[in-house]
């Protein structure tokens, strides 16, 4: 009776450790369409309503979800500090500090080289930034997408086949 109670334990485990590796990867597709969607409102705010950057800041970090907010949070924490650091300083230690979005490295250099422009340049070059790291970012996406079509189903089987393998050996 114990090893049937013991066995259904690991494999459950085991299981678990797999479906978490495939809710991680709908968590990062979700996170992606959220900057997204964020770095849109944006560029909007900056081109067509001439926003300042604070007030856009301190909005999305109301209006955007967690943890999408956090990097908008975080710059408004900072903006005490404009002055003595600048903008894009502020914009990279955000981003950096940004773990729960779970960034590749890649995306967050796209994000941080989007920061040398923010508030420094005119709405043009501001607007050509945002619209290249919103491009970029779609494509990383879209092989997040990929990767969680063709990676979820593997991170399922492989959890339950681990906790099986492991009973058999037990067994």
């Amino acid at each position: 009776m114990f090893r049937i109670i013991g066995a259904v334990i690991i494999v459950a485990c085991t299981a678990a450790f797999g479906f978490s590796g495939v809710t991680r990867l709908r968590v990062r597709v979700k996170n992606l369409q959220n900057l997204i969607t964020a770095l849109e409102i944006m560029k909007s705010e900056i081109c067509e309503r001439l926003t300042p950057m604070t007030e856009i800041l301190t909005a999305l970090s109301q209006e955007t979800q967690a943890p999408v907010s956090g990097i908008f949070k975080e710059c408004c924490n900072q903006m005490s500090q404009l002055g003595s650091r600048s903008f894009y300083f502020i914009w990279k230690s955000a981003v950096e500090g940004a773990c729960d979005l779970e960034l590749t490295e890649h995306e967050k250099k796209i994000l941080t080289d989007m920061g040398h422009v923010l508030g420094r340049y005119d709405i043009q070059e501001q607007k050509s930034a945002i619209t290249y790291a919103i491009r970029r970012l779609e494509t990383c996406l879209q092989n997040a997408e990929e990767e969680k079509r063709s990676q979820s189903k593997v991170h399922a089987a492989l959890g339950v086949s681990a906790g099986l393998f492991i009973v058999i050996i037990l067994i």
